[in-house]
């Protein structure tokens, strides 16, 4: 699967502003004869198979590095990584000029110890850009708004912006979970719980990450999760749980305490089974954040885009938690945290974004 599996890339409100083709295309149209980087004849065929679809497995003859390797030998591959480097796109920077000391003061606040890229004529003016965002070194595994950074904060919150009208899953995925927060919303009210004045909430909820999840420390037991966090619901409020385990009796703990309610009981009224498979856990994330309350797993990406989807709808960071108690309440607090770079979502992705100038921290 790729992004466009999730994300309406085809659509003509996105293609009228950011033309995307696929791979395959893209090799077709400039690795011809007539393109602008030809691939050398010997190399033509796995180049194009590798281009309809690579595995990353290495064994295989249609290995990702395959055309990784060429494209960063046609092109310039830059050497960035999410994890070291902050990339910093400055006016006077771009044009060989000395940054403003206003402009060196914000890119150092929000940079802190990751080194400055500034992105000038070297990375703007090759005729191809490639990042190796799959190799260690060069790994770009980060929210975008966490280490990339525009001096000028109507173009910064401009791509916010984008980000949010633009980059959102695909109307079916959301389409399934609207009936399902609707079917929760109408069960609450019989018990007095109704939908806020923006449509949420009436339920609360919980993202529980486990499977394969390799932040054991973060791996709670069920009943260390209800302990964690049992003074956030309110007395008989339902709880949805989005979650990737199974195994529905490990939730017993919870169970006991406030009635549960997962994606598999609006299975068939939401129509799930004629979705795409892969859509589940996208639908799961948007019920999530349309709660009143939410807790999440520390590490976990989804949790972290529940956060940053209920930011989007306008809701306070003050009823997001976590179940892990050293960062039980790291959203209370509004925190450019360089050191986790993809551990959770802070405020900066979706506050004031509206605006043209810099979101003051005082209301999340």
């Amino acid at each position: 699967r790729g992004f466009a599996d999730f994300f309406p890339l085809a659509k003509a409100e996105f293609q009228d502003r950011v033309e995307v083709i696929t791979m395959s295309e893209f090799i077709k149209l400039e690795g011809g004869e007539n393109g602008q980087l030809p691939v050398p004849e010997k190399n033509r065929t796995v180049i194009t198979k590798v281009a309809e679809y690579c595995d990353k497995k290495k064994r295989m003859d249609n290995y990702c590095g395959i055309l990784n390797n060429h494209l960063a030998s046609v092109g310039y591959a830059p050497e960035i990584s999410s994890a070291s480097n902050c990339v910093v796109f400055d006016k006077n920077a771009y044009n060989g000029k000395n940054v403003t000391n206003a402009n060196k003061a914000a890119v150092k606040s929000f940079c802190g110890k990751q080194k400055i890229v500034y992105w000038d004529k070297t990375l703007q003016d090759p005729t191809l850009l490639h990042f190796k965002a799959g190799e260690k070194e060069t790994r770009l595994l980060a929210h975008f708004y966490g280490f990339l950074f525009f001096t000028d904060p109507a173009i910064d919150n401009f791509y916010k912006r984008f980000v949010r009208d633009f980059l959102h899953y695909h109307d079916a995925i959301f389409c399934a979970a609207g009936k399902i927060v609707k079917a929760l919303q109408a069960e609450c009210a019989k018990r007095g719980f109704n939908p806020d004045a923006e449509g949420a909430g009436g339920y609360s909820a919980l993202h529980i990450r486990r499977g394969d999840f390799q932040y054991k420390r973060v791996k709670l037991p069920a009943s260390e999760w209800y302990d964690n966090t049992k003074e956030v619901w309110k007395s008989k409020e339902i709880l949805y749980i989005a979650t990737d385990e199974r195994n529905k009796t490990w939730f017993d703990a919870i169970a006991a305490h406030h009635d549960v309610r997962f994606l598999d009981d609006y299975w068939d009224m939401a129509g799930m089974g004629r979705l795409d498979p892969n859509y589940a856990g996208m639908v799961d994330t948007i019920v999530a954040s349309r709660g009143r309350a939410f807790a999440g797993t520390w590490f976990s990406t989804f949790s972290g885009y529940i956060n940053r989807m209920r930011g989007y709808h306008g809701m306070t960071m003050k009823d997001s938690w976590y179940s892990f108690l050293p960062k039980k309440r790291a959203l209370h607090t509004w925190k450019n945290d360089s050191k986790f770079v993809y551990s959770y979502e802070w405020p900066l992705g979706w506050m004031g974004i509206d605006g043209d100038s810099v979101p003051s921290k005082n209301n999340f």
